[in-house]
């Protein structure tokens, strides 16, 4: 299979699950939402790797994903509504990120004059990520969702990252960080639970 061909629908698939876990109320959805973003991540990877070593990122994803699922499980009303009940809420973060993207759009062609090396998909599926997980980042004080835009902000950065370093090492390295972030996340949902038990 060509996944070359499949570059552009996986940039779409990329650009659907920063949308939706910039604008989800639902854990369940986000979770499903950045499960479904590491699946674009390890394509867009394979473009540049062996599928083989790209498959961390994937793995790695996935555990960041359930370790976060498993502990909102059981802390499920920690899932902060910032958005509340009104409707306004959510449509002013659609039309952010309908402006975000357009945006990103315009800035790929010059981004593609340094990195040589990338391809126009890789360059805009990293763009649209890393921009998404830090517009999330700047409209939360949430613990949760602020672990749900590193993870975005770090697969757009290892999609472009990757078309410049195919170490193992490094690889292994940014895996075990996606670890760390969830770990810490998790840490962070379950700690008041831990403290009003004691």
């Amino acid at each position: 299979m060509d996944i070359g061909a499949l570059a552009p629908f996986i940039v779409g698939l990329l650009a659907v699950t920063a949308a939706v876990l910039f604008i989800s109320r639902d854990w369940r959805l986000s979770i499903s939402a950045l499960g479904a973003q590491y699946v674009g991540v390890l394509l867009l990877i394979a473009l540049s790797w062996p599928f083989e070593l790209a498959v961390i990122k994937l793995v790695a994803g996935w555990i960041a994903a359930a370790i976060l699922g498993m502990s909102l499980i059981e802390q499920h009303h920690a899932w902060g509504d910032e958005l509340g009940h009104h409707f306004s809420g959510s449509l002013f973060r659609i039309f952010i990120a309908g402006l975000m993207g357009l945006a990103m759009l315009s800035l790929a062609p010059e981004i593609s004059q340094w990195a040589v090396h990338a391809s126009s998909e890789q360059i805009l599926g990293s763009l649209i990520l890393t921009s998404f997980g830090l517009l999330h980042l700047g409209f939360t004080v949430q613990p949760d969702r602020i672990i749900l835009g590193l993870l975005t902000v770090l697969s757009g950065f290892e999609i472009i990252y990757a078309t410049m370093e195919t170490s193992l090492l490094v690889n292994a390295f940014l895996a075990v960080i996606n670890l760390g972030i969830a770990l810490v996340g998790a840490y962070l949902l379950i700690k008041p639970t831990a403290e009003s038990g004691s």
